[in-house]
Parts: C-alpha cells; structure tokens; sequence
C-alpha cells in the first residue's frame, strides 16, 4: 500500500495503520465520539451471518430482535448507531449498540450509564431515549431519530451558515442543554456531530456518551477523575487539563460550536492531536472577523467571551448566554411604543443633563451658564453652555452607541439598533442626540432672547425664560409621539441616522416547580412487568407507576381498554403530550408505557385558596393551546378533556395526561374539544385557576375572548396566546423603584437647584429636609387631583396599573384609600414642620426626619415587594403591569 492509498479516519481524518482491522483511529475509538456518515445510511460489507460488532452486520437491511435495522446512521468508539424500525409498532427509532468487540463490563456500564443520563433529559431540543433492552446478549439504546442529519452535515452540504440560522441553532442547543443541566447532567461533548437537526429545522442536543452527572456520584466513578476525554478541538481547556468541571466548560464547547457554524473551522486546529491541545490550552483563537466580514462585531465578541481560557470570563449560565444572542436570531424585533420611547427617552435626558446641569448651576451659576452666551454671544461666554451638552453627547454616544441602549431605554426594556441588526455606532447615536437638542434649542434659544436685553433679569423675564424652557423641553416628545406607525414608529432621528428603537428580545425561562416527592424505588422482590419493576398504583389494576431499572426512569403503565393507542398517537413527539413507550403484556391485560415526567397535577397547584400567578400560568395556556391545535391536525386529541388531565412538569410545563389524575378533591368539569368552542371552554376553565390579581391589563381581553368563545379559529387563539409571552408579566423591582423614585428625584433636584443655586447654604441639613417635604408635599397634591383618572403620572410612564382584589381595576374610593395610607401621614405634618423648621425649631426637625424615614421605610417595602408593598397591603390593592 503506498501513501496514497493509506486509509484515513472517516470521524477525524487521521490515517490509520493500514494493518488495523478498526474503521476509526484510536483516538477516536478511545473517545466514544459517533460521528455521522454525512446524513446517509450505509450499507457495511462483512461477512455474511458475522455478530453485530464495531462495524455492524454484513447487509442492511436485517432483523435485529424486535427491531429491523435500515442503516447506518454513525459509529465510534462506544458502538454504532442504526436507523432501526420497531418491527410490532412500525416506529422508527435511532438503535443505539455496543460493539461486541467491546463487551466488557466496564464498557457495558459505561454504555448503560449514557442511556441513564439521557434518559434523565426530557425536552423538545434534546434527543429523548425510549428505553433500553438486550438482544442476543447484546445492550442496546433506542432513541428519538432526528431525520435530517446534524450541524456537521449541514456544513459539509452547504458551508458556513448566516448569522441567524447558526444563532437559532446555537439557541436550541441551549435549551436542551439548560434542560439537561436542570435535571444534573453535564454534556461534556458539545460539538457539530453531536447537533442534531429535525426535518423542520429544529436541533436537538444528543450523544451523552461523555455526560457526567452533577447529582448521582455513583454515576460520577464511571469516568475516572483526572481522564481527559471529548473532543480536543472543542474541549474547553480545564476539560483537556483534567480539571473539575461545571456549567461554563460546556458554554466553551457551545461558543467553539458556533465559532465553527459561522467559519467553518473549529476554532482551534492542528497538525494533530497533541498539537490541537497546546493550541487550545494556550493560544487565542482566530477573530471571526478574520475569517467572514459580515458577522456583526458584539456577536464575534459574545463568541470570544465564550471561547475566554479563565472559566470566570466566560458567560456564568445559559440564561446570560441566551440573552446576549437573541438579539443576532431570526426572531425579528418588535417596534417599541410611541408612550415607551417618549418615557424612556425622558428618563435618558434627565440622567444624560440633569447631573451636569445640576453641578454647573452650583458651580458657575444660572448667569454664567444661561444668560451669558444669550447676551455676549461669543464661544467664552458659551463654554460651560457646551460643555453641558457635550456631557449629554458622551452619555448617549457610549450608552446607546456603543451599549445599546441607556438606562431609561433598558429599564424599560427597550434597545436602539441599525437596520441590520448591529449596534448604532458613536456617530449615529450623536445623530440621533444632536437632532432633537436641536429642534429644542432651535426654538427656545429665539424665544428666549426677546426676555434678555442684558445679564440683570428682572421678574418677568425670569418668568418667561422658565416658561420657555419648560414648553420646549416637550418638543422632541411630541415630535416623536407624531410618528407613523406603519414605519415601525421612527422619528426624524430615526430615518436620519438608519436606526430604530425596538423592544429588547429576552430569553423568560420558565420556573421550575417543586415535584411531588414519592418513592421511585422498587421493593425488592417487586412484580415484573415487562422490563419495568412495579413500585405502586395510581389506580389499582389500572394506573401503575414502574420503573426501568437500567434507565432509572420512572414510567406510567394504563391498562389498555380498547384497542389503545393509535399509530398517529404512538409516534407523538410534542412536548405536550406523554411519550409512548412501548407495549407490555401482562398475563391477565395488556398495557401501555408512557413516560411519568416529575410534577404535579394542576389541581394540587391552585386548590381553593391557592391561585396560581400569571408569570406560570401563561406558559401552560400556551402549551395546551399548541398541543390541542397540533393534536386537531394529526387526529390525535381526545374527544373529551377536563382540568384534571393537566399536569404540570417540574420543568413548568402543562402535558395532556391520557386519564384525568385520580387523587383530586372534586373531579372537574369535562369538556367535548371536538370543537374551537369546546377547546375555548377547556383553557378557560385552566386559566380560572390564575390569580386576577396577578394578570397584567393587557392580557384580560384575551382571557375575557376566550370565556366568550370569540376565537373564530384554534391558529389565532394560541398565536394571540404566544404573543402575550413576549410581554413582561412581573413587576420587577427594578421598574417599581423607578416609578417611586425617579419623577420625586427629578422635582426635588430641579426645585433644590432653582431656589438655592445662588444663595448660601448656612444650614444644609435644614434646606435638604425642607425642599424633600416640599416636593413629596406637591407630589402627594398631585398624585390626589390625579386619582380620579385611577393612573398616575409615574405609573403612566411606567405602565403599571393598581388593582382591587377582584382584579379588576381599583376603585375610586380604594385609590383613595391607598393614597391615604401612602401619603396621608406625611402630607400635613410635611406642612408644619416646613414652616417651623425656619425657627431653628428642633422639635420640628426630629418630627421632619422622622416622618422621611417612614416615607422611605415604605418606598423600600414597594420595592423589595413591588407586586404588593406595605402600602397596597393595608389597602387590598395590588401592583401589576399594563
């Protein structure tokens, strides 16, 4: 054999010996690592009637046990892996089998081991496991088959992916990634080969060959610590130096990952093996701007934090991750509201001017900051005029420009970005400061002169410069309420600079739940049934809860009535209804396995007296009203459906159970879904279990539709429900306190600054009280004139709304009652005590003190509380959003 003719690794493309009998080189044997044979099935070559081994039987198709073998999908070290068909069901599975060559029992437990740790995994972007079995001696796995190949091929056929698509995948990844570290298992092997990709574009996360679990330290002795394992070029380097690993060694391989969906290179390459390691352990990798021009600079940054050699460098969990590349997927943002970007834009100016206005007035005085460069009209008089606005400039310049966003627009969840996706840049966000400072300035610089003929101001003209000031500050807020919406709402500094202001796309993961406890442990000479060990009945002779003792996986089995499941049934993969496992016959019935994810049922959740909050229960109305139009469409929904056919996954996910749960107090009513009505009086009958106090006002029309059955059609009743999760459903504090603070801030600065900016501060600590009563005193006048409208101005600007008990809106006479307790003890006391606190009255400043430390007492309450504080509690009222 001369070197042309050397064989080469079909996994990694290292020669191999030309005197080997293995297929793969033993790196990769050692590894485990199952590569794809570019998305084809294969038929291997042996001789006729050989055991299944490391290279497979000799033609395909061929029976194999239950099952008939139609491919190959994959081979490594650990086995390989066919396109298999379960012979009595029809279903096609992936067959996963030790190769006989390496039968063992450390290598049979480590086979076992990877079944345990997948199965544990139970999500729509992670390759679900049905179940294990033997066949002629010989372990073997059966597991979701995704059908379209994996990232790898996906690169080999078409080269390196655009942006969006190689984010969304990325994104999949993620959850089924975020869900497996849930449940305590670590992937350790994240890489191209190991995505796999559905017909319908989705990926899911699979061959857990190298898991580790962060729960079962029985699992853990498997692999021995110190055992440098997976692949090199995607190995984080604390995984390549032997080191205890966490969270953050699989954010590496999912970054190294989607540097190489972007290039088509791993991020790390060598001559071999050896070379691979030191250039991971040691070198930083290529920029991705290197190596494609048209990848957006934050998201090659979000990769190279990813790629950082310190573990703290990198993203701690997946959350932040998800976060930081939403932005860079196809989900195509959501134009942000004219009253959004009015107030987000008002709170941007105040903290961009408001503190170097505020030092320059105590520094230089109202002359030499705003009448000066009116009268002398030259650029020394203008100095401290610019250098305010220049202030301004740099704060939207780097918040905006370079960050996104400012914090009035990240408060309210709001970002600024170009056209095509990318952050606006130092100059476009100079743009878009420059343009409306100009439109105010241009009117009120003109205004203004006609009140100042020379530096001395007189009372008049005092009045009429503030008035001037005041009515042109609200200028760019009504040029930008003038917008049109049918251009995504851009204003002149919009179209000019190429930018819009959008809703800032975040990942909501759902809360997880606290399942119920119950024995998952077989007595010791417990019943067989099939290959499942009987541990206790739900319903005796009917409803059985088992376990698969090699998986560990707890599994429900129903009796059969009829002729159970039908095929459409059995092939269902939704996350909204249980998996099918198989048959199991019994001597005296026939039954069928379903998975019994952990949870509890929906009545157990919102018994009398326990509502369940809107932050959960909009996930299970979204996840019921996609199975049940996704089940309308295969035939697979049952005729009838009640309450109690909920159950709710650890995972915070709403299944459809085949029977109503049994233990409940009072059965629920049932319902027919053979229809959109009947489907419209099921989830209303689930969403009578949420707390009114906690449903924001704009989901209450839709709740209201549904009770009504106004939904002509099931598609736009679950995309009206899937919109409302793109809305915040909380009240954080964040918010909150910005409502109770920033509008009283913003008085008393400007009320601090105008009366005492050119008078003496003798007593400091007395002008500080007063001004504080004083503007808390005028905002509790106003927060009273404005109780008949039921809406504040804080809580206008920051979209809150106040409820009475029932969940409607609150009363007059409760907003009264609530503004009373609020405000009631400090707004007359505040008046006496700011007119003797003149006198030097000590009595008058303890009370004053006094009286602002219970004030600010209960602005902490609202805050750390903010969906209920002191305030609203006293008063029967709850805080929520619009």
């Amino acid at each position: 054999m001369n070197a042309s003719e050397k064989r080469r690794c079909p996994h990694c493309g290292t020669e191999v010996a030309s005197n080997s009998t293995d297929a793969l080189c033993p790196a990769c044997l050692l590894s485990g690592a199952v590569g794809t044979l570019s998305g084809r099935t294969v038929t291997m070559t042996m001789a006729p009637g050989g055991p299944l081994s490391l290279h497979g039987p000799a033609d395909l198709p061929c029976d194999f046990g239950a099952y008939r073998l139609l491919g190959l999908l994959g081979r490594g070290g650990m086995g390989v892996v066919y396109e298999a068909e379960e012979r009595a069901t029809g279903r096609r599975v992936a067959l996963k089998a030790l190769g006989l060559q390496l039968d063992s029992p450390d290598m049979r437990q480590r086979f076992l081991r990877e079944g345990r740790l997948a199965a544990r995994v139970n999500h729509p972007n992670s390759l679900y496991v049905f179940g294990s079995d033997e066949v002629d001696g010989l372990p073997i796995i059966t597991m979701e088959i995704a059908g379209a190949g994996t990232l790898k091929d996906k690169l080999k056929a078409r080269g390196p992916l655009p942006v969006a698509e190689a984010v969304d995948a990325i994104l999949d990844v993620i959850a089924g990634l975020e869900s497996a570290q849930s449940c305590g298992v670590l992937h350790r092997d994240i890489k191209p080969s190991n995505c796999f990709v559905c017909p319908d574009g989705a990926v899911k996360v699979g061959d857990f060959g190298l898991s580790i679990s962060t729960l079962a330290k029985s699992d853990s002795l498997v692999t021995s610590h110190g055992m440098i394992m997976g692949t090199p070029a995607y190995a984080s380097p604390e995984q390549l130096r032997g080191d205890t690993l966490d969270v953050r060694g699989d954010i590496y391989s999912v970054g190294a990952t989607l540097y190489t969906l972007l290039t088509n290179k791993a991020p790390f390459e060598g001559e071999n093996a050896i070379q691979v390691v030191a250039n991971v352990v040691k070198e930083a990798p290529t920029p991705i701007s290197n190596l494609r021009s048209n990848v957006p600079a934050t998201l090659d940054r979000i990769v190279a934090r990813c790629l950082a050699k310190d573990p703290a460098q990198r993203y701690a969990d997946y959350a932040a991750l998800r976060n930081a590349l939403i932005p860079f997927s196809s989900a195509q943002p959501q134009p942000a509201s004219i009253l959004d970007r009015v107030t987000a834009g008002w709170i941007d100016f105040l903290i961009a001017l408001l503190p170097p206005y505020v030092a320059l007035m105590l520094l230089v005085g109202a002359e030499a900051l705003l009448v000066r460069p009116l009268v002398e009209r030259t650029f020394v008089s203008a100095r401290y005029y610019f250098l305010l606005f220049g202030c301004g400039w740099l704060y939207f310049a780097i918040s905006e420009g370079i960050w996104g966003a400012g914090l009035g627009k990240w408060l309210k969840g709001l970002r600024v970005m170009r056209t095509n996706d990318r952050r606006p840049g130092v100059l476009r966000a100079s743009i878009r400061y420059l343009i409306p400072i100009a439109c105010c300035e241009g009117i009120r610089i003109p205004a203004t002169m006609t009140f100042i003929h020379d530096a001395q101001w007189s009372g008049w003209q005092t009045a009429g410069f503030v008035l001037v000031a005041v009515a042109c500050g609200w200028i760019p807020g009504l040029l930008a309420m003038a917008t049109n919406r049918e251009m995504g709402n851009s204003t002149l500094w919009d179209l000019a600079s190429g930018t819009r202001v959008v809703i800032r796309p975040m990942g909501m993961p759902r809360r997880a739940i606290a399942p119920i406890v119950e024995c998952e442990t077989p007595a010791e000479n417990a019943e067989m049934m099939g290959p499942y060990s009987v541990v206790s009945a739900v319903i005796p002779e009917s409803w059985i809860v088992a376990i698969d003792p090699v998986l560990r996986r707890r599994v429900w089995l129903l009796r059969r009535n009829a002729t159970g499941p039908s095929v459409a049934r059995r092939d269902v993969a939704r996350p909204g209804r249980l998996r099918w496992l198989q048959t199991v016959e019994s001597h005296s019935a026939t039954w069928d396995a379903y998975e019994a994810p952990a949870g509890r049922p929906l009545d157990e959740l919102a018994r009398p007296g326990r509502r369940v909050p809107w932050a959960a229960a909009r996930y299970w109305l979204h996840d019921l009203a996609s199975e049940l139009w996704d089940a309308s469409k295969d035939q697979t929904l049952p005729a009838q459906l009640s309450r109690d056919q909920v159950w709710i996954t650890a995972e915070n996910r709403a299944v459809v159970l085949e029977r109503p749960w049994p233990n409940v107090d009072e059965p629920a009513d049932t319902y027919s879904v053979d229809s959109v009505a009947g489907q419209q009086q099921f989830l209303f009958d689930v969403a009578r279990c949420v707390d009114p106090t906690s449903v924001p006002l704009h989901a209450r029309p839709i709740l209201r539709n549904i009770e009504a059955h106004k939904f002509e059609r099931l598609s736009f009743l679950t995309g009206t429900i899937r919109g409302l999760l793109d809305f915040p459903a909380d009240v954080s504090r964040g918010i909150r306190a910005a409502s109770i603070l920033v509008l009283p801030l913003y008085i008393w600065i400007a009320f601090l600054v105008g009366r005492y900016h050119d008078k003496p501060w003798d007593e400091p600590a007395g002008i500080l009280i007063v001004s504080t009563l004083i503007v808390l005193g005028a905002i509790a006048l106003l927060q009273l004139l404005s109780l008949p409208f039921r809406c504040t101005a804080s809580q206008s600007i920051f979209r809150l709304a106040v409820l009475g008990a029932d969940g409607r809106p609150a009363t007059f006479p409760r907003l009264l009652l609530r503004w009373t307790i609020g405000w009631g003890p400090l707004l007359v006391p505040a008046i006496l005590v700011a007119l003797l606190i003149h006198r030097s009255d000590e009595f008058a400043f303890g009370s004053s003190a006094v009286l602002l430390a219970l004030w600010l007492a209960a602005a902490a309450s609202s805050i750390v509380h903010p969906h209920r504080g002191i305030q609203d509690r006293l008063a029967g009222t709850w805080v929520v959003r619009r």
